[in-house]
């Protein structure tokens, strides 16, 4: 890593790199929070081909990720490293975000093709801009303290996402007589804005940390070196619980209010709302306690993952009658789980430096392209359990005019059970990782007076 005349990153430019996010997180609220229900309710996909759908993308992410995070690492640009890619698929990824929820009028089969078609075009074109965005943060300042800073900004930005997903989506398809021509019209308003903030991150960002020369490794080397970085592999499979958890809960919200609560459709638009805001609000409180010190990162990686799980396992044995109560602690588990954006997504960086003075190479491209990987993974495991859950209940909107108490018990297997069951899970991984505020400030000195790259594992022990 070289990091020549290293100036600091202002306020402007964190926010216009926390834009990148807004736009990026915009795909993941609309795949949590409606795309289940679009799929089985407005276009009439059946939920075995819906969960079926999501594996088959996870295949090619697979392939996908990976690939892109070595080639962003090797790209070479007077533009950059990573920012070109930015520029380069803001529009396909706009345009694909729009044709998903396009519903054209077409046959059973050609309904399932579409879908098939354009759901996999979203994926890869999320691929090709978010890989290199994530990577991105690692170029633009070497300082893991800075990049948490800068984070703490990223992360209400990307939630005002999910408000826009949780409260203007519902209320503008609302405005529409017809669900297919609202969504039709929305979303193409939605890609369009995905398309103009990812342009705005491009414009307005800056690549200080220069590449060394790791692009020689081939991309075999470098699948190589992220399975040899244990932290990293920590990493990627708690974000892969914990985007499995965030999908089911999400997901399963609007089953939950239609059926098991009896709350029309503004209840769930209020209930999202509600828990979006405790999503911007998360990262502001994580950023504001590790600034002051009054709290470390890797406690509150397994602290907020425990007490979450708690409350969720709360609403489970809540009685349903208790709407408000409810809400309070949804909002209250989202609050809490939260906690965390902050510091996961800068563990990207960190563990990205933690290979690089382990084993003298650095991968942030394939860094990246694991932790979107993990994250989608995460997000296509969660919807196929949806799917998969609901058809094994025989689940059929059309025949349905309420549901039978069988099928109750699968929206709070779906909504509270399996989510609480995960936050456990994911606890207990965090505890296993190691790079905590001293580690990653050993790396910083030690880059400052080494270019070796090598003999550094103590730190992370």
């Amino acid at each position: 890593m070289k990091s020549a005349a290293i100036t600091p990153v202002s306020f402007r430019e964190k926010v216009c790199y926390g834009l990148g996010d807004t736009s990026a997180n915009i795909f993941m609220g609309m795949t949590m929070m409606f795309l289940s229900i679009y799929y089985t309710d407005v276009f009439k996909l059946s939920p075995a081909a819906m969960g079926t759908l999501f594996l088959i993308t996870r295949l090619i992410d697979a392939i996908s990720d990976p690939i892109i995070g070595s080639l962003s690492d090797r790209t070479r640009s007077r533009l950059g490293r990573y920012r070109p890619w930015l520029l380069w698929f803001a529009i396909p990824y706009g345009l694909s975000c729009a044709a998903v929820f396009f519903s054209p009028e077409l046959g059973e089969t050609g309904r399932t093709l579409y879908a098939y078609i354009t759901y996999i075009i979203l994926v890869l074109s999320f691929s090709l801009v978010v890989v290199p965005y994530v990577s991105l943060l690692g170029a633009i300042s070497a300082d893991s303290g800075e990049r948490i800073q800068i984070n703490a900004i990223r992360f209400p930005l990307a939630k005002v996402s999910y408000l826009i997903c949780s409260l203007l989506v519902p209320a503008l398809i609302a405005l529409f007589d017809n669900d297919v021509v609202g969504y039709r019209v929305v979303m193409c308003g939605i890609g369009i804005l995905s398309t103009v903030l990812v342009l705005i991150c491009y414009f307005n960002t800056t690549e200080r940390v220069l590449p060394d020369n790791s692009d020689a490794l081939s991309l075999k080397q470098q699948v190589k070196y992220v399975f040899k970085n244990d932290q990293a592999m920590i990493v990627f499979a708690a974000q892969t619980v914990v985007m499995v958890m965030n999908t089911l809960k999400f997901g399963a919200a609007a089953y939950f209010v239609k059926y098991v609560l009896s709350m029309p459709t503004s209840f769930l638009s209020l209930l999202l709302t509600a828990g979006s805001i405790a999503g911007i609000l998360a990262p502001l409180l994580t950023g504001y306690f590790l600034k002051k010190g009054w709290v470390k990162r890797i406690p509150l990686l397994v602290g907020s993952q425990i007490v979450g799980g708690m409350i969720t396992l709360a609403i489970g044995l809540t009685p349903v009658s208790a709407i408000w109560f409810h809400a309070l602690l949804f909002v209250l588990a989202t609050l809490a789980v939260e906690l965390i954006a902050v510091i996961i997504w800068a563990t990207v960086a960190d563990v990205a430096d933690y290979g690089f003075h382990r084993f003298g190479v650095r991968i942030n491209g394939m860094i990246g392209g694991g932790m979107l990987f993990a994250t989608k993974a995460g997000m296509a495991i969660g919807g196929a359990i949806i799917g998969y859950v609901l058809a094994w209940f025989g689940y059929n909107p059309d025949t349905m005019s309420s549901a039978s108490e069988n099928q109750l018990s699968a929206f709070m297997l779906l909504y509270a059970w399996l989510p609480a069951v995960c936050m456990f899970m994911a606890a207990a991984l965090f505890s296993r990782y190691k790079l905590d505020e001293k580690a990653c400030q050993t790396f910083i000195q030690d880059s400052e007076h080494s270019t070796s790259g090598v003999g550094y594992e103590k730190a992370a022990h």
